[in-house]
């Protein structure tokens, strides 16, 4: 397996915003950087799902937009184009970890470990967002369990419309039997077989993969790569279906839409007597520095850079006074989807030496005293022959509050595991109806945090149903921050991405 050292990727935009002057070492220490000025009519902040679905129904609206991403494009040039897991273990460096760019230093990697305070998270950077690091599990939740969350959006809709168009983009379709029946698919299906033991529900996940692409890796015409468990960080076999390759290039191909990568938003703020918008970016280097800096003026400001960012830039704006109409309700409802990483070891069936991947599998337990659960199949390059990992998902006890910190410049959540102890106990129950049936003992991997932040800006609590931000007129919020802190024990993309698509088809043709 070879490690990612490579680092001359395409610039993207930071290179066509610098490329009329060199700067030296000592200016961009001392921050004596060129500021560009660019206006258009609207702008979307991130590329993850929100962010790509929002772009390109805007461009095909005809609507003149920018597209706002901190990292830089992962482009697939074959083998060596993303990080392997397997190469850095023990060796986590800057080609895999996102750090905060500076005057001098900083990392573009693609994977960015969030400390808020009371629980770590994962958050991805790149072009595609959160679809370069995801399992590529697109999930549909049960309606029983999304109605509770999600009571006033029609599942009706969701389950006919929108889920079916997110799909056809970026959806390889559910495994197939010749690729699950295959020797590194014998930890998927002895999690069926113990799932089915148990009295759970299982059923076939849509996943963001080419199935096709990972055929050849089974059948020796390719280097292996998803078929032996490095399918997250990337997929260098190419069969990652990220959304720089579907929805933005798309978008791009209208004419209407130019992305900027690797500018970094610092700051956003609604202009004195005016309408408009203003995003203050830090234009990086892929070394992490900080090479110059953009100010976008717009009409429409499309907030869709993760949970996590999202909410932390309104909480800003609000703090300084940027756009002192923001209201309470920013910073409420956030969550962690109910996740909880389970592991189970000694497992009486082996599960072979290799786990291949994508996660494809699911199972809901609605016969616990507790309260419904879900959990993914988890296949792990790390784990042994006689081990499992499933990522166990609920409706969370509590929510907490995200809350900015000036000197810090992040939030921070008051999110308790105490709290949540009971849907603790709802997983544990699962995990030993599975145990009861296949064996094995549970590990306690609780440490991970959460991969599935949910919540900030939530719909009914800070923003209507189309995203549109409480008393601030011309600022949506289309990413997982409007979902309040679960997505109905499944994995959210599949659910941001369709309900951005809601969204987008109501709300485009208001757009004067």
């Amino acid at each position: 397996m070879k490690k990612f050292t490579r680092r001359n990727l395409i610039k993207g935009g930071a290179a066509a915003g610098v490329a009329a002057g060199t700067y030296s070492p000592l200016s961009r220490a001392a921050l004596l950087v060129p500021t560009y000025r660019s206006s258009r009519k609207a702008v979307v902040i991130g590329s993850g799902f929100g962010g790509s679905v929002a772009s390109l129904r805007l461009a095909e609206a005809g609507i003149p937009t920018m597209l706002i991403e901190r990292g830089k494009h992962w482009v697939y040039q074959g083998e060596d184009s993303y990080p392997t897991v397997g190469g850095f273990i023990g060796d986590i460096d800057d080609g895999l970890l996102w750090k905060e760019p500076g005057p001098i230093s900083g990392s573009t990697g693609m994977l960015e470990q969030y400390i808020g305070g009371s629980i770590p998270v994962g958050v991805g950077a790149g072009l595609g967002g959160g679809s370069l690091v995801y399992g590529g599990v697109l999930l549909q939740p049960p309606r029983e369990l999304f109605e509770k969350v999600l009571p006033n959006i029609s599942y009706d809709e969701m389950d006919s419309i929108y889920y079916p168009r997110l799909l056809s983009r970026v959806s390889g379709g559910k495994i197939p039997d010749d690729i699950l029946n295959s020797p590194n698919y014998t930890s998927m299906r002895v999690f069926i077989e113990n799932a089915n033991l148990a009295g759970l529900d299982v059923v076939r996940s849509e996943v963001g993969f080419d199935w096709d692409v990972i055929r050849k890796e089974v059948q020796g015409e390719i280097t292996p790569f998803a078929s032996i468990g490095e399918y997250v960080l990337g997929c260098n076999s190419g069969a990652k279906k990220t959304l720089d390759r579907n929805y933005l290039a798309d978008a791009q191909n209208t004419g209407n839409l130019e992305i900027m990568t690797l500018h970094n938003v610092v700051r956003v703020r609604k202009k004195i007597f005016s309408s408009r918008y203003e995003v203050h970016c830090d234009v990086v280097s892929e070394d992490g520095e900080v090479i110059a800096k953009r100010i976008i003026d717009c009409k429409y400001l499309f907030m869709a850079a993760g949970s996590i960012h999202t909410t932390r830039l309104l909480l800003k704006a609000k703090a300084l006074g940027d756009i002192p109409t923001i209201n309470e309700g920013v910073g409420q409802e956030w969550g962690t989807n109910g996740d909880e990483l389970k592991a189970r070891n000694n497992i009486t069936a082996s599960t072979g030496p290799v786990q291949g991947g994508p996660p494809a599998i699911a199972a809901f337990d609605f016969d616990n005293p507790v309260k419904p659960t879900g959990f993914m199949h988890s296949p792990n390059l790390v784990a042994g022959e006689y081990m499992q990992m499933q990522m166990g998902m609920c409706i969370p006890d509590q929510t907490s509050t995200a809350s900015y910190n000036v000197v810090t410049d992040k939030i921070n959540f008051n999110w308790s595991r105490e709290d949540n102890e009971p849907s603790t106990s709802a997983l544990n129950h699962t995990m030993d109806k599975m145990m009861n049936k296949g064996g094995g003992e549970l590990l306690d991997v609780k440490a991970l945090g959460t991969w599935h932040p949910l919540g900030g800006a939530a719909m009914g609590v800070a923003c209507s149903d189309l995203g549109e931000l409480y008393g601030t007129p011309n600022l949506f919020v289309v990413d997982g921050a409007l979902i309040p802190g679960s997505s109905g024990a499944a994995n959210p993309s599949l659910t941001i991405g369709a309900n951005a698509e809601r969204i987008m088809e109501r709300l485009v043709a208001q757009l004067t």
